[in-house]
């Protein structure tokens, strides 16, 4: 490939790039943030230490805190505004991208980075999960592309830097999700074959030992404190089909795009498994990491829909926005099937008889391809555009009427929600403290939690009964909340409802 040309998709690249962050950035405050992501300002509010946020996911929340980590510290600094705490999901993601490109650049060339890129950019679950969510899935998707370009680094030039950046990668990986965890597991399994087949040295195996070492301790309080609410999930249980869709998901629902994927993976296997029959056949490094890219897909995918489907149904793991650590590898192989179209379209020009369909055949189906990623791109969006206007749990929305009102700060008068997951203090900190309002008078947990959700907002049952008889107004939060029965017999009891606003996500209860 020419200079020229290099520069020429290095221009693409750039300016796809600057897009991406420009348009999830301008629109990335038309939604309020929702239930989850009020849940992480929850748990790195002001008034929390570092400490305190630890204890919070080890024995509350089912995630892992690389990202609130970041989080903590970013939230500090930033004015208020919901496209200012997307910042970080934004470069995330647009580091995912750079690292799928790269590692696609590794095994293919230029143009199938080329073609990776275009698909990174115009991916809506990259836009949705990633960019446009305070939760983990954009640092997820970054480190799974950083962790599967440095695993390729490692396999095709191993010395001592690859398997230090891979280690790296490894233990920060680790951190962010627990089915990173599974992804791993593959990664590990595929080196220990490598080691036996002698097609790499031992030393690969110390990339792993170290995240290991943090992690493993962590893995077993934590799930010791979580199992009663891992029987009882609220994940539903995944029938045979939704293994496909889910690949489906991270395409876009493009369903070109999925056939793609799904026969560049078949041909990938098919060719490396053929190759360990016939010993004639030529066995090509930049395969066996295709082949390795292809089965990471169906082990996450499998592992957890076995576990989903059949070993515990009741506490179902099957959630598609999970699997954005496999989304990199996804990309990479839809991008991979895309390059070997154009490679095969050059291949069976030189059989064509007539000379000009010989010279144009391989140019018109890289003109057909070329168009149908910018449409592709075009589409995307477009409906991100219009999806991000719907209105989603408007938390903000609410907080401004509440605000306007201007009743919530009297003495007589208490807010009522439910601070499961620390959502509530999220709410609380990020629309009023955060805003400049000064917090409402007087909060009350709407539902008996634990701890770690009972450290600023007492709940309801603290209270005595004549301590809530002083409140002649009570308004209650219903946006993905609600009460206990106990809470709304007593309400019933004493209180008559004169505002029942589903829609704004609100009850008034009056004297």
């Amino acid at each position: 490939m020419t200079e020229k040309k290099k520069r020429l998709y290095l221009y693409i690249e750039i300016i796809l790039l600057l897009w991406f962050a420009i348009f999830t950035f301008l629109n990335g405050d038309v939604q309020s943030l929702w239930a989850d992501e009020l849940s992480s300002i929850g748990y790195i509010k002001n008034g929390l230490s570092l400490r305190e946020m630890f204890e919070t996911y080890l024995y509350l929340d089912t995630n892992l805190p690389l990202y609130s980590v970041i989080l903590y510290f970013w939230y500090r600094i930033v004015p208020y505004g919901e496209q200012f705490l997307l910042i970080p999901s934004i470069l995330f993601c647009m580091g995912g991208i750079i690292f799928l490109a790269a590692a696609v650049k590794k095994l293919l060339g230029e143009r199938a980075s080329l073609i990776a890129f275009c698909l990174g950019c115009s991916s809506n679950a990259v836009i949705w999960q990633g960019a446009w969510e305070v939760r983990c899935y954009s640092l997820v998707f970054f480190l799974s592309a950083f962790s599967i370009w440095a695993y390729i680094e490692k396999t095709l030039h191993e010395n001592k830097k690859t398997l230090f950046i891979y280690g790296a990668a490894v233990t920060l990986f680790l951190w962010t999700h627990w089915f990173a965890c599974v992804l791993l597991a593959f990664y590990g399994l595929a080196d220990l074959c490598f080691i036996i087949g002698k097609k790499c040295s031992w030393k690969v195996l110390l990339c792993y030992p170290l995240g290991l070492l943090a992690y493993c301790p962590w893995l077993i309080v934590s799930f010791a404190s979580k199992s009663s609410e891992l029987q009882d999930f609220w994940a539903e249980v995944p029938q045979w089909k939704n293994m496909l869709w889910t690949i489906l998901f991270f395409l876009s629902g493009r369903s070109i795009l999925w056939y793609v994927c799904l026969a560049a993976g078949g041909a990938l296997c098919i060719k490396t498994v053929i190759s360990f029959f016939y010993k004639h056949m030529e066995r090509n490094a930049i395969i066996n990491l295709g082949f390795i890219c292809t089965l990471s897909i169906g082990w996450v995918i499998g592992l957890v829909f076995l576990y989903s489907a059949y070993l515990n149904p009741e506490g179902s793991l099957y959630v598609e926005r999970y699997f954005m650590v496999i989304a990199p590898q996804i990309l990479m192989i839809t991008a991979w099937g895309i390059e070997y179209l154009i490679v095969f379209s050059e291949k069976i020009a030189q059989y064509l008889k007539a000379g000009w369909l010989k010279k144009s055949f391989p140019v018109i189906v890289r003109s057909g391809i070329a168009l149908a990623l910018c449409f592709y791109f075009l589409i995307c969006y477009k409906e991100a555009y219009i999806s991000i206007r719907k209105p989603r749990q408007e938390f903000r929305y609410l907080s401004e009427y509440l605000i306007g009102e201007g009743k919530l700060w009297n003495d007589d008068t208490a807010l009522v929600g439910s601070n499961r997951y620390c959502a509530l203090d999220g709410f609380i900190d990020y629309y009023f403290v955060k805003r400049g309002v000064e917090a409402p008078a007087n909060i009350i947990d709407g539902k008996i939690n634990e701890k770690e959700e009972s450290r600023f907002y007492k709940n309801y049952d603290q209270w005595t009964e004549e301590e809530l008889l002083n409140f002649n107004r009570i308004y209650c939060l219903k946006i993905h909340m609600g009460y206990d029965d106990a809470l709304k017999e007593f309400l019933e009891g004493n209180y008559q409802l004169v505002l029942a606003d589903y829609d704004l996500g609100l009850e008034i209860w009056e004297k």
